[in-house]
C-alpha cells in the first residue's frame, strides 16, 4: 500500500514537471532559426542531419552556471552550441576558460536570438532534429539523464 502510495506521488510530481515544462516552453518555434556564426570555436550546422543540442546561458545566472557540468558532459556525446544571452564577453570567455569549454559558443549580447528560440527563461536547453526541427526544450535546470534521453529520442524517433 506505501510503495502503490509513493509511486502515484512520484507520477503527480513528475506531471507536475513535465506541465511547468511544457507551459514555459510554449513560445518555442517548430523549425529552428538560423544560428549564426560561432564566437569561440565553430557551430555545427543544424538541418543537416545531425542532432544538436542549443544551450541559452548568462554568466551572471546562477541556475546557468550550475547547468553547465551536466551541459559540458552531453557535449561530449552530441553537437552543442552554448548561446550566451545577455553576457559580457569578457565575462563568457573567463567562465569559459574556467570550466575548459570545448563547446562553440554564440554571442547573444542583446537576447535576439534567445527570444528567436523562445528561450524567455534561462536556462533553456532545446534539441534541434536531424531535419531541423525542434525535437524538445527544456526550462531551467536539466539533468544528463533527461537531456541524452531527449536527444535519443530525436535522433532515433521520427518526428511526426
Amino acid at each position: 500500500m506505501r510503495l502503490r502510495r509513493l509511486l502515484g506521488d512520484a507520477l503527480i510530481g513528475a506531471a507536475l514537471v513535465f506541465g511547468v515544462n511544457a507551459y514555459l516552453a510554449r513560445h518555442v518555434p517548430a523549425t529552428a532559426p538560423a544560428l549564426p556564426p560561432a564566437w569561440l570555436k565553430t557551430a555545427p550546422a543544424l538541418g543537416r542531419g545531425q542532432v544538436v543540442l542549443i544551450d541559452f546561458w548568462a554568466s551572471w545566472c546562477p541556475f546557468c552556471r550550475a547547468d553547465q557540468g551536466t551541459i559540458q558532459a552531453v557535449a561530449r556525446h552530441y553537437p552543442t552550441v552554448i548561446v550566451a544571452t545577455g553576457s559580457p564577453a569578457a565575462a563568457v570567455a573567463r567562465f569559459a576558460r574556467r570550466h575548459h569549454w570545448q563547446t562553440p559558443v554564440i554571442l547573444d549580447p542583446s537576447g535576439v536570438l534567445a527570444r528567436r528560440y523562445g528561450a524567455n527563461t534561462l536556462p533553456t536547453a532545446v534539441i534541434v532534429g536531424a531535419q531541423g526541427h525542434i525535437r524538445a526544450a527544456v526550462v531551467g535546470y536539466a539533468t544528463a539523464a533527461g537531456l541524452r534521453m531527449r536527444l535519443w529520442w530525436a535522433q532515433h524517433i521520427p518526428s511526426w
